[in-house]
């Protein structure tokens, strides 16, 4: 809505006072280097429509746009450089960096020096320095133009030449890249590995495109069919369902089973791990199709006798042991450094994975299989490699070895590597397999070119790809076997055939979508701006300093314990202590948060290329200590070096992507009935002779009726305080369940088996957050309806966990009684990416209704597939508060207005209009809304308008700026009923009189800006918080309840240390355990007071305060500010720079309301902060 852009000015004074303020530590001094160049890169690219990922391309983009002398760019990518490092620069190095900085700022903006900052820096280049050596085995460039067998390029190093050439083929070292033809783009980033340079040329072993899109290496493999790899056959496995087989249920098993056999010391029991296994994966096995349990018992015992000859060999325990393991010819690997299933990331080779098995020191790596291979049952060599392995599964094993050569610096010869056939005896099945190098190099090429699909789709529309999608061009061998053609041809057809047999608006829907997606999942990666957005490439390109400043890293953990959450579990549950992270620290993890915890070396900086990885989510957080229960426990404790530091980070997951694309195709897979209702071309329907079963609340009465008549969806709009989840979420769920019985007993069920009933219907509840699913479980347990949860432990209140399905089946040890368990409960519960990833319930229960809480907070591709799975569905949200977070810009997402179908053959998206999709970021709850007016509909449409949390004198500005059109009124509740705050003590002075007259108050702040101080923190805003958090506790006394009185809302977590720090030094405990937190994290939060700190001091802070806002009926809607003071129940406090707020319209019109009502403060002769 607002264009505050920064300026030049303001940046050139950045670097006046980085070179003014001499007393500036080293790091503080480089990190404003940093940040100024981030600010400039953002300006100079935002209106683009590019995704540039790191500070290396946008530079590079902007020497080029602006026409910046080769010399200066170099001098600019030098200072870059310097700015990411955490090592202090000599004078003449500041200098000449701030001189790089200033010429870029100008030219970005198109602006001359000022004189007085010309004075300050040299008026040449840096001296040319020859003999400068470069990293010869990682070359991180990019692309300026090929030609020939000739890349030109510009490194991300220092170096001799302004202009390197990449030799694309040399025949005589047998190096060929000349398929990169196809793929190159103008500003594409390549990782050049094992280099010889003769300068100018070099000449790789290895070429990597965009090495920061990390591809799982599972994914790369599963592409090598026996058909070939055509690079979109990575996106067409994303659209297959998620497969749940006897099959995949026995590789499950299997992998649990070695686990637990590597370190059972001798003693395994076989049926231990079954009935783990069975409990972890209760769901999966009762909804796995025409399942025998008879033979996945017979086939897990051959399984388990066959993993543990092979731990034997491998790991012998006894002298004989050892005599065998030699007589074969094995080498022995030390049982004590087994670790299973350690994850990593390669930045060099753009991958990612999870191994089966290795040893700590890199000597043993095993990658198990538990399916068939025909090779051994037939005795078949295969022709190509002359042994018995899958090709699919040699690829992924030789991923997994380039991963250990690249990210630890280990020789050929190093790394013994193993494929574990474990439905075969270890004679057959444990094999001996050799580096096999043009197999490697094949699997990175093919990498490189499902990499450069996606970018080129992501950029030119799905719409582009949509005809590729065949059997016919996705098998690129031309394979016609009778395998092919029985199995492999009808699978391939079964997810690209409806692709081709959709209406005009589907097809330009599932293009749009699927563009909006995969842009998200680059983002997602490479990150759009550094600096700006959040990235999984952020664990390699973030420095150091600005991780700790974002909290988003843990450093110098050390572990005090090492503990097994269950019997067999493993050691999984890993406390930490928790030392001084810096006096600015603040952590953005949050409990259920996945995590990676690594160690490193000492006086090294944690690096998670460097490290064997554990992946885990937070299970405790405290000041003083951690606690990450890991994904995978390790049975061995020695595991763990305790002398070792460790680090935090965040996980990374494509999760997120691969749902919303099955989502999606599973949409365009659904009646045509369902998709018209979905896509606004069938009217829903209603019937008018339903009525409700008993009476539930005068207000409330009409909208559930109008609720249970809908026959296809409703939606209800709930704005904050008005009982959605408490009151009217629970009035439906009862009114559906007052259509049938009541839920039978697990003992009951047990007792009677198979003759337990099917209920009449059954009611699917699911919100976007955990938080928000906690809340509905509550309203369940509170009005005693019996539910079952899918979901984690660890993310999950802990008031809520036996309800969870594996806690809830634990005293039903047989199948039948747990899937009849499962189908007499009428109420499931779960967030749409838990169900999403769990699709296989929709296999066992039939759901009449869904009703989806938060559904404003949730994006159309997330939530559309499971909607046509279910009757019918309820809506409830409140698009005037903040809405799921997207990464790529407005217009990016945006839908076209103009007719292109006759450029090129491009689908007119212009139709999406049509039914009000205009924008790929709103939920399909806003649409819908807007479709329900568009068509001049209110009877599928409620209105919960009566809000029991705001005074009346609180709400009287949002409901004047914000709900127009809903026109909230009071429940009224008691204390909206108060005519006076509880506020007796005597006035202390002025402000006190304020705080006891009026329930809105603002409270102007002084600009404090401070040059080595970052632009989110300010301490004058941070010194009046403090100053009202002491006076409302000194007005509660013995009332006060750091949970319900008093909460600070501020836009930067940087201002959230601040307070606290402020709050420290008052020395009242109490207020040390109140809420601080951003607008984001208090949705959905209520406190008796709010005091919110705008924080900012420059004008183009103003698009971030501002940027997530609508116009509607011609009045702008402003989300953050919405949901700010919406908390509020009693007194809504507010600090701003009024002179910088007085630049946006709703700040203006927020103040002037403040003034008009006699709560603005200003009586500065009495106060000054």
């Amino acid at each position: 809505m607002n264009q505050n852009n920064i300026s030049a000015a303001e940046l050139f004074q950045r670097v006046r006072e980085l070179l003014m303020l001499p007393e500036l530590e080293p790091q503080t001094r480089n990190k404003m280097m940093h940040d100024t160049l981030i600010l400039c890169c953002h300006e100079g690219v935002k209106d683009t429509k590019q995704a540039f990922g790191n500070l290396f391309s946008q530079v590079d983009y902007l020497c080029k746009a602006r026409g910046i002398k080769v010399a200066d760019k170099i001098a600019i990518q030098t200072m870059r450089r310097h700015s990411n490092s955490q090592e202090p620069l000599s004078g003449e190095d500041l200098k000449y960096d701030a001189r790089a900085l200033v010429l870029f700022i100008s030219a970005v903006f198109g602006v001359d020096v000022p004189h007085e900052l010309n004075v300050l820096i040299p008026h040449t280049p840096r001296p040319y320095q020859k003999g400068l050596e470069i990293n010869n085995r990682r070359i991180r460039c990019i692309v300026k133009n090929w030609d020939g067998d000739f890349i030109r390029v510009d490194i991300d190093q220092d170096a001799d030449e302004e202009e390197y050439l990449v030799q694309l083929k040399d025949e005589e070292n047998h190096i060929d890249h000349t398929y990169l033809w196809d793929i190159l783009k103008e500003g594409m980033q390549l990782n050049l590995l094992d280099c010889q340079v003769k300068q100018p040329i070099i000449t790789p072993r290895l070429i990597v495109v965009e090495p920061d899109y990390l591809v799982d290496i599972s994914s790369i493999a599963t592409c090598f069919t026996a058909f070939g790899h055509h690079p979109l056959l990575y996106l067409l496995n994303l659209m297959k369902p998620r497969a749940n087989t006897q099959a995949t249920l026995l590789g499950n098993f299997a992998g649990a089973a070695l686990d637990d056999i590597i370190n059972s010391h001798g003693k395994y029991q076989m049926n231990e791990t079954v009935k783990t296994n069975f409990r972890e994966k209760a769901l999966e096995f009762c909804t796995c199709p025409w399942f025998d349990p008879k033979k996945f018992y017979t086939d897990a015992s051959l399984q388990a006798f066959n993993l543990q000859q092979v731990v034997d060999i491998l790991f012998p325990r006894t002298a004989s042991q050892a005599q065998m393991t030699a007589l074969r010819g094995e080498s022995l690997y030390d049982r004590k450094k087994a670790i299973l299933e350690p994850s990593f990331v390669c930045e060099a080779l753009g991958i990612q994975g999870r191994v089966d098995l290795m040893t700590t020191d890199c000597k043993l790596l095993v990658e198990q299989k538990s399916g068939r291979n025909m090779n051994i049952e037939n005795h078949q060599v295969d022709p190509g490699y002359h042994s018995y392995q899958l090709e699919p599964h040699y690829v992924q094993l030789l991923l997994y070895y380039g991963v250990l050569q690249h990210n630890f610096k280990l020789s050929n010869d190093r790394v013994n590597i193993r494929l574990l056939y474990s439905k075969y005896r270890p004679q057959d099945g444990l094999m001996v397999v050799a580096y096999y190098q043009k197999l490697f190099k094949e699997a990175i090429q093919y990498r490189n070119q499902l990499v450069a699909a996606s970018f080129e789709i992501a950029k030119e529309g799905f719409e582009h790809a949509l005809n590729e999608f065949t059997p016919e061009v996705l098998n690129v061998a031309g394979t016609q076997d009778f395998f092919y053609n029985k199995y492999l041809k009808p699978q391939i057809e079964a997810i690209t055939k409806p692709l081709h047999t959709l209406s005009p608006l589907e097809e330009a829907y599932f293009c749009r979508m699927m563009t909006f997606v995969l842009r998200e999942q680059i983002i997602s990666k490479v990150g759009a701006q550094e600096g700006t957005n959040t990235s999984s490439s952020d664990l390699w390109t973030m420095p150091l300093t600005e991780k700790k400043d974002a909290g988003n890293i843990y450093t110098d953990l050390h572990i005090i314990r090492k503990e097994q959450s269950c019997a067999g579990s493993g050691y999984d549950t890993i406390t930490l202590s928790v030392p001084d992270q810096g006096k600015d620290f603040l952590p953005n993890f949050r409990i259920g948060d996945m995590v990676y915890l690594y160690t490193y070396k000492l006086k090294e900086e944690p690096d998670v290329r460097k490290a064997i990885l554990y992946k885990g989510v937070l299970q405790e957080i405290h000041s003083d200590e951690i606690v990450v229960h890991l994904t995978d426990g390790q049975q061995n404790a020695d595991i763990f070096e305790m002398n070792l530091p460790y680090a935090i980070e965040h996980g990374t997951s494509d999760a997120s992507t691969g749902g919303s694309i099955r989502n999606l195709h599973q949409f365009i897979c659904a009646p045509k009935d369902k998709r018209d209702l979905l896509l606004g071309q069938r009217v829903p329907e209603r019937d008018t002779s339903q009525e409700l079963t008993r009476h539930y609340d005068d207000v409330l009465d009409d909208i559930i009726l109008r609720a249970k008549q809908a026959q296809d969806y409703f939606l209800l709009v709930g704005p904050p305080g008005t009982g959605k989840t408490s009151r009217a979420l629970k009035f439906m769920v009862e009114e559906a369940l007052n259509d049938g019985t009541g839920m039978p007993t697990a003992e009951s069920i047990a007792a009677g088996g198979k003759s337990a009933f099917q209920p009449a219907s059954s009611i699917l509840l699911m919100s976007y957050t955990n938080r928000a699913v906690d809340e509905i479980c509550e309203m369940l347990v509170d009005s005693g309806i019996p539910f079952l949860r899918l979901g984690s432990e660890y993310s999950c209140d802990e008031r809520f966990r036996p309800y969870l399905i594996e806690k809830a089946i634990s005293d039903c040890p047989k199948l039948e009684a747990i899937k009849q368990y499962i189908i007499g409960t009428r109420v499931i519960v779960g967030t749409t990416s838990m169900m999403t990833s769990k699709p296989f319930i929709f296999t066992l229960k039939h759901f009449k209704l869904a009703i989806i809480d938060e559904s404003s907070q949730i994006l159309e591709p997330n939530l559309i597939g499971l909607l046509s799975a279910v009757d019918k569905f309820i809506l409830i949200g409140d698009y005037k508060q903040l809405p799921a977070v997207v990464q790529q810009s407005e217009k990016d997402s945006g839908i076209p207005t103009i007719n292109d179908s006759q450029k090129g053959g491009v689908i007119d998206m212009s139709i999406l209009q049509d039914i009000c999709l205009t924008n790929c970021r709103n939920s399909l709850f806003e649409r819908l809304i807007r479709w329900e007016d568009h068509e001049e509909r209110t009877e599928f449409i409620g209105i919960l308008r009566r809000q029991g949390r705001m005074h009346p004198e609180i709400a009287e500005f949002p409901n004047r700026m914000f709900y127009r059109r809903e026109k909230l009124e009071p429940v009224p509740c008691p204390h909206q009923l108060e005519s006076e705050l509880s506020y007796t003590l005597p006035s202390e002075d002025s402000l006190d009189d304020l705080l006891k007259e009026h329930r809105m108050i603002f409270l102007p702040s002084r600009f404090c800006k401070e040059p080595n101080v970052s632009d989110k923190i300010n301490a004058n805003e941070a010194e009046i918080v403090v100053d009202m958090l002491r006076r409302i506790h000194r007005f509660y006394g013995d009332r006060f309840d750091a949970q319900k009185t008093v909460g600070v809302i501020v836009p930067y977590r940087n201002q959230i240390a601040m307070v606290r720090k402020g709050i420290e030094k008052l020395g009242i405990p109490e207020l040390e355990k109140i809420s601080i937190d951003t607008v984001e994290r208090y949705q959905g939060s209520q406190r008796d007071v709010i005091i919110y700190s705008f924080t900012i001091q420059n004008i183009w802070q103003l698009d971030f305060l501002a940027g997530n806002s609508f116009v509607e009926d011609g009045a702008i809607i402003d989300r953050k500010l919405n949901v700010a003071i919406t908390r509020a129940r009693k007194q809504m406090i507010m600090t701003g720079n009024a002179e910088i707020l007085r630049n946006n319209q709703i700040f203006s019109q927020l103040m002037d309301y403040v003034k008009e009502k006699g709560g603005y403060f200003q009586n500065f002769t009495e106060k000054v902060w």
